[in-house]
């Protein structure tokens, strides 16, 4: 399924300029497909001076899971907020998140999910090449409040 781009700010607990996805390009029950140019943004929040660190591309997917777990909740439900518990099996295979001139292909699977928690992989990519892959863990605050 594919979502236009637009709705992608009403799916997460950010406002501009920290909305950092451009688009929903697939997702399914378990598995969610992003786009993404922001990284390329001189204005980018996560930049410090000239630089964006490759682990900024946690944040990506931490967007990524939030839009996934918003569009999976039922038609009656509040939106759902959550926090990133835990980053962990990290591999970054680049210094910079910013060193490719393409669009950034967010792709993130659910592993497991509970009433209050998610585990989740996800890898990062620019064209062919894999930048970041690692898995998160949030923690669920419910109902979110806007």
């Amino acid at each position: 399924m594919s979502t236009d781009s637009p709705a992608i700010a009403e799916l997460l607990p950010h406002e501009p300029p920290m909305v950092l996805l451009d688009s929903i390009i697939a997702h399914s029950e378990t598995d969610i497909t992003c786009i993404a140019h922001s990284h390329l943004d001189p204005h980018n929040p996560l930049r410090i001076g000239n630089t964006l660190s490759i682990y900024a591309g946690i944040e990506y997917a931490a967007q990524a899971m939030a839009a996934h777990s918003n569009l999976c909740a039922a038609a009656d439900q509040l939106p759902r907020r959550g926090v990133v518990a835990v980053a962990s099996k990290l591999q970054a295979h680049y210094p910079k998140l910013d060193n490719f001139a393409v669009p950034l292909q967010i792709d993130v699977n659910i592993l497991v999910r509970n009433d209050t928690n998610s585990l989740c992989g996800f890898r990062l990519c620019a064209g062919e090449n894999e930048l970041l892959c690692g898995q998160l863990t949030a923690s669920i605050i419910d109902p979110a409040r806007p």
